[in-house]
């Protein structure tokens, strides 16, 4: 019981050390150049990743292969309605897209892997991920570096959401462009 709670809390600091250094140590690696695969993660793979990955297809040269994943335990799942339409009207179509659960062998073909929150840090982490791959996509806006995940929220709300990843999407891409 001890041990549990001593590794709950250590992860938990970890993950806070992880986002107090997330701007600096994405936008670090970012510039390191050499990104030619993109691994774009979120809890369920039918909200963020989704719409975060066919943003970055849009947006960058096709020699950057991006693809998007998750850790939700049943794959295959399609993003809901409402989110396939909020997402139309902002000219990405989810319409097709089907949920893939994030494997170890995901994370090596990435050069980077675009994350969205310390959850997502967590389930990184456990799944033994390199750290030095782990990009934070609100490291790429101004405001808070944690995405919220729109699942329970409110059209207003989801629409605020889909606002920052659209923004910071946008900007992850231009630095990606630039790489030298």
């Amino acid at each position: 019981m001890i041990a549990r709670l001593y590794q709950a809390l250590r992860r938990r600091l970890r993950a806070g050390k992880a986002l107090a250094a997330a701007r600096e140590s994405s936008l670090a690696r970012i510039k390191q150049g050499g990104i030619k695969r993109v691994l774009v993660i979120c809890y369920g793979n039918i909200y963020r990743s989704p719409f975060a990955g066919a943003a970055l297809r849009q947006l960058l040269p096709a020699d950057i292969e991006v693809r998007s994943s998750g850790f939700h335990k049943v794959a295959g799942r399609s993003s809901p309605e409402r989110h396939i339409a909020m997402s139309r009207a902002r000219n990405i179509d989810l319409s097709a897209h089907r949920s893939s659960r994030v494997s170890i062998d995901d994370v090596r073909w990435a050069d980077i892997v675009v994350l969205m929150d310390r959850h997502n840090w967590n389930a990184l982490d456990n799944l033994g991920a390199d750290h030095n791959k782990l990009v934070w996509l609100g490291a790429f806006g101004p405001g808070d570096l944690e995405i919220a995940d729109p699942y329970e929220l409110d059209d207003a709300h989801a629409q605020r959401v889909l606002d920052q990843l659209e923004q910071t999407s946008r900007e992850l891409a231009t630095r990606l462009q630039s790489q030298t």
